[in-house]
């Protein structure tokens, strides 16, 4: 018994010392840290969507191109990676996590107040409301991170809640405002919230000021004025209404 012991334990350690080394990814690659996965080759499980942008990302007066990616699983594709290649050539890519087969790219404009071009990206649905992400290019394509965790907002909503993304300067600040409304707890009143949140880089957001106040409507289930504000989403030149 004691020699089967030994040999079983000298089998686990030459398999262990048997196993080749991982590559390490080139210097220029940017790892996606979502997938784990170095970029600068396509994958062969993801195949390209027909969706891309061509937009201004890095300011240097030339158009980039924005792709997006699914995974081929035999389903309908789900957008799961959106690579940027510069007019240079320099590419990068950042995963955006499952989709549902919708157009990711819901516009381009300046999100962060640095004058060159941010993408909006769907990264998701809910019953009613579409859950938004950003794509930024800061010496790479990165997605807007809060609190080290890619940032996600919500905009539309139903007839008893609702959900709104504005981009604004206060000043001299670029600000995000997400704010969220319901009528849950009274048919004469809506909750609103409201959440400022401030760009400490050109990817990075970090939350400001949280405001609570309600919305009286004198008639019951009556929806507040100016709609838009609390359903819909006004970033630059991209706008949806409520």
């Amino acid at each position: 018994m004691r020699r089967l012991v030994l040999v079983v334990f000298a089998l686990s350690m030459w398999s262990c010392t048997a196993a080749p080394p991982v590559a390490a990814a080139p210097a220029s690659a940017t790892i996606d840290p979502y997938l784990s996965v170095a970029s600068g080759s396509p994958r062969p499980s993801l195949v390209a969507m027909p969706w891309s942008v061509q937009a201004d990302f890095d300011c240097d007066g030339r158009p980039d191109r924005l792709e997006f990616f699914g995974r081929d699983t035999g389903a309908p594709l789900a957008t799961v990676l959106a690579r940027l290649t510069l007019a240079s050539g320099t590419a990068s890519e950042v995963s955006l996590g499952i989709d549902d087969g919708f157009s990711p790219v819901i516009g381009v404009t300046d999100v962060n107040g640095d004058t060159c071009d941010d993408a909006i990206v769907s990264v998701g649905h809910g019953a009613s409301t579409v859950w938004t992400g950003f794509l930024v290019y800061d010496g790479a394509l990165r997605r807007v991170e809060e609190n080290g965790e890619p940032a996600m907002f919500l905009f539309a909503g139903s007839v008893r809640h609702g959900n709104s993304i504005e981009c604004r300067r206060t000043k001299d600040t670029p600000e995000l405002v997400a704010r969220g409304v319901s009528d849950y707890t009274s048919d004469y009143a809506w909750d609103l919230v409201e959440d400022v949140h401030h760009w400490y880089s050109r990817s990075g957001l970090v939350l400001w000021s949280t405001t609570r106040t309600v919305i009286l409507v004198s008639v019951a289930f009556a929806m507040p004025p100016n709609q838009d504000r609390y359903w819909g989403l006004s970033c630059g030149t991209v706008k949806f209404p409520g």
